[in-house]
Order: structure tokens, then sequence, then C-alpha cells
């Protein structure tokens, strides 16, 4: 009635590989496909993570920019009512 738990990964995680992606006919169906398995001429030479990379700011910087957008935001809403 009861079976033991057979060893290894459900669904293949083990043997998953992002350059296999790259390589599929349906890669357009994996979440993140643009990113993990780039194709194609477009990302040859380009930085694709550019979003992701860290950015020399310092506290004050950030605290002035939020302070900036949310004087924005006030006087956008003071115009609209």
């Amino acid at each position: 009635m009861f079976e033991p738990v057979r060893g290894g990964t459900r669904g293949g995680q083990a043997e998953f590989k992002w350059s296999d992606v790259s390589a599929d006919k349906d890669r357009e169906n994996y979440l993140g496909h643009s990113i993990n398995a780039p194709t194609g001429r477009w990302q040859k030479n380009k930085d694709i993570h550019w979003y992701n990379r860290d950015v020399t700011q310092d506290e004050a910087e950030r605290q002035e920019e939020i302070r900036k957008v949310k004087e924005l935001e006030a006087d956008a809403l003071a115009v609209a009512l």
C-alpha cells in the first residue's frame, strides 16, 4: 500500500540548465528567458543586467530625491484638486 519515496528531485529540477532553454524552440514559455537565456544579435556585447547594478548614491542624495518627488506629488495633487 505505501511505497518508499523515490530519490532525486521531481520535475527534473536537477537537470535544468539555462543553456538548454536558449536552444529550445519554446524558450519564450520560460519566465525570465530574455535575461537568463539570451539569444540573438541584440544581446551581443550588451549589459543585460544593467538594472541590477549597484549605484553609488549616498543617503543624503537619496533623501533629497525622495523630498523632491514628494514635493512634486503634492503640487500635482494641489493642481488636480
